[in-house]
């Protein structure tokens, strides 16, 4: 066997498939040096990758996933949905139940509901503790019922909620937006959802 034959398929062997991707990806890393509007951006999730961290990318086409997406469950149990799998899924356009924003790249997707969701979203914590309140909030995944009118008022940033998830605290009736409760770092988690 030549070198040249060697050299083939070992740089074969370093070539990676993906279910979301038609061509083999490898194993890259970002130059520091590329200007910031230059960086390379997720296909997954729409974040640019950071200075220095190893990625997969494809020779073919302009399609790169940081090593998080690439490494995502392909199927996960999550509590808004209990009877079903969330698959994932890559899509050109999505409305997240979760949070009501608009996605592109990977959602986890259940094929009986007709529901997606932000990648981002699936990995909420169940539960967080935030420095506004005293008690544990909780993910839930439909707004309160207060006098028989469906949705709240955000009890940090006063606006109104919506018909998506929301954080809270039942014994208070203290209800947060999910970016106001974890945008600004004070929050932590508590508990997270468990995926296969």
């Amino acid at each position: 066997m030549s070198r040249h034959n060697n050299e083939e398929q070992e740089e074969e062997r370093l070539l990676l498939r993906h279910f979301s991707h038609e061509h083999p990806l490898e194993l890259a890393c970002d130059d520091s040096s590329r200007p910031e509007a230059d960086r390379v951006t997720c296909v997954g999730c729409g974040i640019h990758l950071l200075p220095r961290k190893a990625y997969y990318t494809c020779r073919t086409c302009d399609f790169s996933l940081h090593r998080p997406c690439y490494n995502m469950p392909r199927k996960v149990h999550h509590p808004t949905d209990p009877g079903h799998d969330l698959v994932l899924h890559l899509s050109t356009s999505f409305a997240c139940k979760g949070c009501g924003n608009p996605g592109s790249g990977f959602s986890y997707h259940c094929g009986i509901c007709l529901q997606s969701y932000h990648i981002l979203c699936s990995v909420l914590p169940l539960s967080i503790s935030h420095y506004s309140h005293p008690h544990v909030l909780k993910l839930e995944f439909s707004p309160p019922n207060y006098d028989g009118l469906e949705g709240f008022c955000c009890d940090i940033c006063k606006n109104p909620g919506s018909h998506h998830w929301l954080y809270r605290c039942g014994t208070c009736e203290f209800d947060v937006h999910l970016h106001c409760a974890i945008s600004n770092g004070q929050g932590h988690q508590s508990h997270t959802q468990e995926t296969n």
